[in-house]
């Protein structure tokens, strides 16, 4: 699944070919995907102006005229295709062939705009989605998701940060800096390269951490999430950014998916499991 760095690759590529379009039509076949019928998102969005690409956590946010809003979510296999007249620009889960011959079997979604062009929503699994909401509606979704903050944004501090592990004393590191409801989009990748920059060791509870480690994890939050984002995000599997490219933080990542090799001390990347989820961290650096 994109993380927060990949999301705003792709948030950043669409806002430049599809913000000033005017909507055609609109086309669904996975009724799952979207939160009203077919011919309600055909009725409502016709004529509607795209005004702006945002980004709130992992989720895409397209702005649209008289009160609407698009909220949408890749999930692991989701791909965005704008196809213009001149250029297509692709952001999301790389499918073969994706954006050859579109629509094609993948695609569940297209948003067709006044001058020909198309944003495609194609999907393997199906599991992405593509809601409409009015901005109180939009507004009444994320309360109820019950996000934390941006990562990036002036309400992050370190003050923020320690002020959430008082509440949460036992969480694992890992585990809290992956939990949504304290800071949005530090997933499997960036929580591990967080944890070897402040050299903790995933497992560890938080309430253990000391003051300057705390202040190492606040740094290297914002510090590599901003580096990821400089780079168009990371590729490891599955990951285009809005250019149908590979992201280049995979270059810089330290230990994510590097179990066995190597680590720049010379000790060994071993494996964890924590949440489920597999996790890479060096005992030599990190304790």
């Amino acid at each position: 699944m994109p993380e927060l760095p990949e999301v705003e690759t792709i948030k950043r590529g669409l806002e430049k070919g599809v913000v000033g379009k005017t909507i055609s039509d609109f086309d669904c076949d996975w009724k799952k995907m979207i939160n009203k019928t077919f011919n309600e998102y055909r009725k409502i969005l016709r004529g509607l102006k795209i005004i702006a690409v945002r980004r709130r956590a992992k989720m895409l946010i397209i702005d649209l005229s008289k009160d609407w809003h698009f909220l949408i979510h890749l999930k692991m296999t989701g791909q965005l295709v704008y196809a213009g007249k001149i250029k297509c620009v692709v952001g999301g889960h790389p499918i073969e062939q994706g954006y050859d011959c579109l629509p094609n079997k993948f695609t569940h979604s297209t948003i067709s705009f006044t001058d020909k062009s198309h944003l495609y929503f194609n999907d393997i699994r199906k599991f992405g989605w593509i809601r409409l909401f009015t901005t109180a509606q939009l507004d009444k979704q994320f309360e109820d998701m019950k996000l934390g903050v941006e990562p990036l944004s002036p309400e992050f501090t370190v003050k923020y940060l320690k002020n959430l592990i008082l509440k949460r004393p036992n969480n694992q590191i890992k585990k809290f800096l992956m939990d949504s409801s304290i800071v949005v989009g530090v997933g499997n990748i960036y929580s591990d390269e967080v944890c070897f920059y402040a050299r903790v060791k995933p497992t560890r509870k938080v309430k253990d951490l000391t003051d300057r480690e705390i202040s190492l994890i606040y740094k290297g939050i914002r510090s590599i999430l901003t580096a990821s984002i400089k780079a168009q995000g990371t590729t490891f599997r599955d990951f285009r950014n809005a250019d149908g490219e590979a992201g280049g933080y995979s270059k810089k990542l330290k230990v994510y998916g590097k179990y066995g090799e190597k680590c720049q001390c010379g000790g060994k990347i071993e494996k964890i499991k924590i949440g489920g989820r597999t996790s890479s961290y060096c005992p030599k650096c990190q304790r």
